[in-house]
């Protein structure tokens, strides 16, 4: 009887109670050593008391009764799953990351903030300049991306670069749209949009590359794989940094509207040197030797 006291208040001293409240309710998509890295760099900034729901793991999961019996303070998203499910809780301040949907002002909540995961244009637009990439073809939801690709087309025109850009409304698209660049491009940019960025949209795109002998810049090293020449990515460990930095702004007190969206302050560069010589750039270029 003993042992069996002992178990039970381990048990109870290792799940949250109900109504005693954590700081943190991280909420994940999946489990996946990209979210580690991420989760690496929040807690490098400091240490909270949290509780991590991993969404695919559960056949269900009722958000808004385990914010209501726990009381987190505040929750992280890691992944799109994961803010689609936190958003319907409304009484507990959010903060997104990694999540290809998250926009800067985007409706819905009324304490959202978080990082995107789009790095700023001017980064890419550095690397096809260097690389004499002067026509540049983009798909994408063009309202769902409008201030960027505004911005993207403002900062490509004073290096003499124009956009081609072809609006799609869902991956159902893709394929119609890449054919109407044939002859009209000569490099294409994939932008972290769900509606090119997974499944047989994303293989189109690369096909369509490889069989024109097209560079590829795109936002994710999953994509060297797939043939993309060049990948400007997030530092995940330190976009961690940046939504630790926020959590613990919104612990501490602050407003969440003093807690403004950011922009992920650091990138990766990453080549495929096979692909950069079969599409005439030199993988030895000074622009490929470091990140921003």
């Amino acid at each position: 009887m003993r042992h069996i006291a002992i178990l039970i208040t381990l048990f109870f001293m290792l799940i949250p109670s109900a109504g005693i409240a954590y700081d943190l309710l991280v909420i994940q998509s999946q489990r996946s050593p990209v979210y580690d890295e991420v989760l690496r760099g929040v807690r490098s900034v400091a240490k909270h008391s949290h509780r991590i729901i991993v969404l695919n793991e559960y056949a269900d999961v009722d958000l808004q009764r385990i914010v209501r019996e726990e009381n987190p303070l505040v929750i992280l998203t890691l992944g799109d799953n994961a803010l689609a499910a936190a958003r319907k809780v409304k009484q507990v301040p959010i903060v997104s990351l990694m999540a290809l949907s998250y926009r800067a002002g985007m409706g819905g909540h009324p304490a959202l903030t978080g990082v995107e995961v789009q790095i700023p244009p001017d980064r890419y637009l550095n690397i096809l300049g260097a690389i004499k990439t002067r026509r540049v073809g983009i798909i994408a939801n063009t309202s769902r991306n409008a201030g960027y690709l505004k911005q993207a087309q403002r900062l490509a025109s004073r290096q003499g670069i124009e956009l081609v850009i072809r609006d799609v409304k869902s991956p159902r698209d893709v394929a119609v749209q890449l054919d109407s660049l044939a002859g009209k491009v000569d490099g294409l940019w994939m932008l972290p949009d769900t509606s090119i960025a997974t499944g047989e949209a994303a293989d189109a795109f690369f096909l369509f590359a490889a069989s024109r002998r097209l560079p590829v810049i795109a936002f994710s090293s999953t994509y060297l794989a797939f043939g993309s020449a060049i990948i400007l990515e997030i530092d995940r460990f330190d976009i961690g940094r940046q939504g630790g930095e926020m959590l613990s702004q919104l612990l501490d007190g602050v407003d969440i509207t003093s807690v403004p969206p950011e922009v992920p302050r650091k990138s990766l560069i990453k080549i495929n040197p096979v692909v950069l010589r079969r599409v005439g750039v030199s993988p030895d270029l000074p622009v490929f030797k470091g990140g921003s």
